[in-house]
């Protein structure tokens, strides 16, 4: 079985799963991660342990909740000697909704948003554009039939329709979403798991910022 989580909007939710089954799931009901995480896990190891695997959201999301996601899935990989599987969280976003073409949109900043391309066909994923940081005011060139799935639909309404010829299911991811990619990548160690944030952290943006501007 593997346990899989995710903290990409800095709650969190995890779900068990064996094989194709969902054995349980669970969220935080929009609570600070790092606050109920750990109490999450611990009670759905309890009850429905034990698990052969573990899965996490890396990234993009939030700055802190990644980082509240990895260190747990590198200190249950190490106290448990489990290997964890990293994985994208705009593909598990499009895992979650099935299959279809779909460009899944995640707001970074008032002025940033995440944005891939993501093919599921009979829950496997081709990757027609990774993830990337865009500027809001750029095209990121999404296919016309690529539908806009994620929480910039609401956060970002005019950017979605700017961007996506057609709207879909505006709710996050979830550890179900999670679990369904995990699928698709293949196991790491735990010392290999780092925070994926696809941008620089914005104090450094805001330095390189401020040195490349005009004297």
């Amino acid at each position: 079985m593997i346990l899989a989580f995710e903290c990409v909007a800095r709650t969190a939710s995890a779900c068990v799963i064996d094989g194709d089954r969902e054995v349980a799931f669970a969220d935080l009901g929009g609570a600070e991660a790092e606050v109920g995480l750990i109490s999450l896990l611990d009670r759905l190891l309890r009850d429905h342990g034990p698990i052969s695997a573990l899965a996490v959201a890396e990234g993009p999301g939030s700055f802190t909740g990644l980082r509240i996601a990895t260190v747990a899935a590198r200190t249950l990989g190490w106290l448990e000697g489990l290997p964890v599987h990293a994985v994208d969280s705009l593909t598990a976003l499009a895992m979650e909704r099935g299959d279809g073409l779909w460009a899944p949109l995640l707001p970074l900043k008032k002025d940033t948003t995440f944005a891939a391309v993501i093919r599921v066909t009979n829950g496997q994923a081709d990757v027609v554009q990774p993830t990337t940081a865009i500027l809001d005011t750029l095209d990121p060139g999404l296919p016309l039939d690529a539908i806009a799935i994620g929480p910039a639909l609401m956060t970002k309404p005019e950017l979605a329709a700017r961007w996506a010829r057609t709207l879909g299911d505006p709710a996050p991811v979830t550890a179900r979403g999670v679990a369904r990619a995990a699928r698709l990548t293949d196991p790491q160690p735990w010392s290999a798991i780092l925070p994926a944030y696809h941008q620089k952290p914005a104090p450094v943006l805001q330095r390189e910022a401020l040195t490349s501007a005009p004297k």
